[in-house]
């Protein structure tokens, strides 16, 4: 996963607040083995943010304001298909080359090539882009 701080950990109230649940719930996904977490000496939870950000991919959460307080931006068709690589996205050029996006390969492939249509107008487009999105 690109740009995640693998020494970042969580407790289960500070993951709560980014999965919009109780703490309890945090843990409960923990004991089930949902969630992957270590125990500290003291025997509180930490969740790795990679871990965190993984579990909320795959069961479809949010996970813009963990992404934005971590400093993080995930792959294209991390954001698109939570988690669940799509057959649309093992087509795209950006993920068969491992780049971020398909915007970013524009210094070595014309445009007609390097973007997918689906892509062009999609919230991971106007978020990460870059390009003025405003109509006048």
């Amino acid at each position: 996963m690109a740009g995640v701080d693998s020494g970042v950990a969580f407790s289960t109230g500070q993951a709560a607040r980014y999965c919009f649940v109780t703490a309890d719930t945090i843990l409960n996904w923990i004991k089930s083995g949902s969630l992957t977490a270590q125990r500290t000496v003291g025997g509180q939870y930490r969740i790795r943010s990679q871990d965190l950000l993984t579990f909320m991919r795959e069961h479809m959460m949010s996970t813009e304001l963990l992404e934005s307080e971590l400093g993080v931006r995930p792959h294209c068709w991390e954001f698109h298909c939570r988690g669940q690589t799509e057959e649309r996205c093992l087509a795209c050029i950006a993920y068969r080359s491992g780049a971020m996006n398909c915007f970013e390969l524009s210094t070595v492939l014309p445009d007609e090539s390097r973007l997918n249509a689906s892509c062009a107008g999609s919230d991971y487009y106007r978020r990460y882009s870059g390009e003025d999105q405003d109509e006048e």
